[in-house]
């Protein structure tokens, strides 16, 4: 007996092929560190839709602007705008870095903590 197997054509996909010079966010933690959330109030010269929403939380955008200067844009009326989502990647980065001071802060518990002395 005779079996014909047809396999699927397999397409090999680029990873990331609308990315290049992918690099890993260096010192997220301490770029993180430099900008502040704040709760604030909407003033009078704001925009009528933030004048409405009134009390807000967010970051002050001259601060990302030091240490992620491309989410920041000037918008037409001269104000600065942080685009918000693009922050994620570096929390993420921070996130790790923490867990990996957390890990060392662990290990070297652990080895005090059985030190006999």
């Amino acid at each position: 007996m005779e079996i014909d197997v047809a396999a699927p054509e397999i397409e090999v996909i680029k990873s990331n092929p609308v990315k290049d010079n992918i690099e890993v966010i260096e010192d997220s933690l301490d770029k993180i560190s430099e900008i502040r959330g704040v709760k604030f109030d909407w003033n009078e010269e704001s925009p009528e839709w933030a004048q409405e929403r009134g009390h807000d939380v967010g970051v002050i955008a001259q601060e990302v602007q030091k240490v992620l200067p491309e989410i920041v844009t000037e918008r037409t009326n001269g104000y600065l705008g942080v685009d918000y989502k693009r922050i994620i990647p570096l929390l993420i980065e921070s996130i790790k870095e923490l867990k990996q001071e957390i890990n060392e802060l662990k290990g070297s518990w652990y080895g005090f903590r059985n030190v006999n002395i």
